[in-house]
């Protein structure tokens, strides 16, 4: 069985959450499973075997009917090329026309649905091009139980989505010691001090906002701590200001964006991984679930995050970190001085983490889960 994985918008070297799992998935399902159509910004059209799945290079620049018709011309071009049984979309966004294909041509298709993007489609309403793919979807793969449960506040038949959480190479991220060179070039004269870190786009939903009030009642009860943010985006500027303003500038380094050959050590600088999530329904902006906490835990680490979206289903509360008030100050930090202080209490976290991470998150099982998905739709 051969299926086709339609992500232009959502595949390497786009980053991403979304991209990084469709990537997984495309590697880990067998390579005469699946073939990828992805698009680049540039008017490029090629073809590449990459010795893992063959993959279909388009251009995504144009307006939505030109882009939507391009790709859906590609969609049927690669139909009849490779012979696929079942196509997956990376997104609702991704196949204006595949419903109208699996009339046409009798093949069905799944879509994996993330949060952001279901609740802009139940926004834009019942007859909006998104829902409609949604609706007509063989299967819907939600990241999380929070995004299946927007998936069934879009109409969805409850019987037709599947929860398939996102992996984690344990291989990539496992605990190690950063070496002196990498802590300065990151830290400079705070490279001492226990790290507090997040990892993200610097959008106000992320939390580092509340890692920042939090951190001069830390400060109190820990005196030799940085807070280390990873990312960068159009809140930046807010977040120096409120560093400023909560005078802790001295105790925040904006590292800013890093290569992710070097993310497995950034990791492994860290005491506390924060990322205290918050919904922001009105704008459509959610968690659907949160890769970096299981990276985080797979590199040993501890974390902290937001009770939001499809967090609780990334982190379990106690075991492999804490699920905060993703609103309250207090909570963030307390939190935090807790697992500064109690070294034997991080360390046992960062070590269930990681174990969970190994049993239940592994992208071989995820790949087996969504093989299974996929034939169980072709014997329907």
């Amino acid at each position: 069985m051969k299926s086709l994985l339609v992500s232009s918008s959502y595949f390497p070297p786009h980053k991403g959450g979304i991209s990084h799992l469709m990537a997984e998935v495309a590697k880990n399902l067998r390579p005469e499973r699946v073939c990828c159509l992805t698009g680049v910004p540039q008017k490029k059209t090629g073809t590449e075997n990459n010795n893992l799945f063959r993959v279909y290079t388009r251009p995504c620049n144009g307006n939505g009917y030109t882009k939507a018709l391009r790709l859906s011309l590609t969609i049927i071009e690669i139909l009849i090329r490779e012979r696929p049984q079942i196509i997956q979309l990376a997104t609702v966004g991704e196949g204006r026309l595949v419903p109208w294909l699996k009339q046409w041509m009798k093949i069905p298709y799944v879509v994996y649905a993330h949060g952001n993007e279901i609740l802009l489609a139940i926004e834009k309403g019942p007859k909006s091009t998104e829902l409609i793919t949604l609706k007509k979807a063989d299967r819907i793969l939600a990241v999380s139980e929070f995004t299946a449960g927007l998936v069934r506040r879009a109409g969805v038949d409850p019987g037709r989505i599947e929860i398939v959480h996102p992996g984690c190479d344990s291989e990539r991220f496992r605990p190690t010691e950063p070496t002196c060179q990498f802590r300065k070039k990151l830290m400079g004269p705070r490279h001492k001090d226990r790290i507090i870190l997040t990892i993200g786009n610097l959008v106000s939903r992320k939390g580092q906002d509340m890692v920042i009030r939090a951190l001069p009642r830390v400060l109190k009860s820990v005196s030799d701590v940085t807070y280390l943010i990873i990312g960068d985006g159009p809140y930046r500027s807010q977040l120096e200001r409120l560093a400023r303003d909560m005078k802790v500038e001295d105790r925040v380094v904006f590292a800013g964006q890093v290569g992710q050959e070097d993310i497995p050590e950034v990791y492994s600088l860290c005491n506390v991984f924060a990322m205290p999530s918050r919904d922001q329904a009105e704008s459509c902006d959610v968690e659907g679930f949160g890769l970096v906490f299981l990276e985080a835990n797979a590199s040993g680490k501890p974390v902290i995050a937001g009770r939001s979206g499809g967090i609780p289903d990334a982190v379990s509360d106690g075991v492999s970190g804490f699920l905060v008030n993703p609103t309250d100050i207090d909570d963030i930090a307390n939190a935090m001085v807790k697992l500064l202080l109690n070294r034997d209490l991080a360390e046992r976290l960062g070590s269930q983490g990681r174990a969970r991470v190994m049993r239940d998150f592994t992208w071989e099982g995820v790949a087996n889960r969504i093989q299974g998905i996929l034939e169980g739709v072709l014997q329907s």
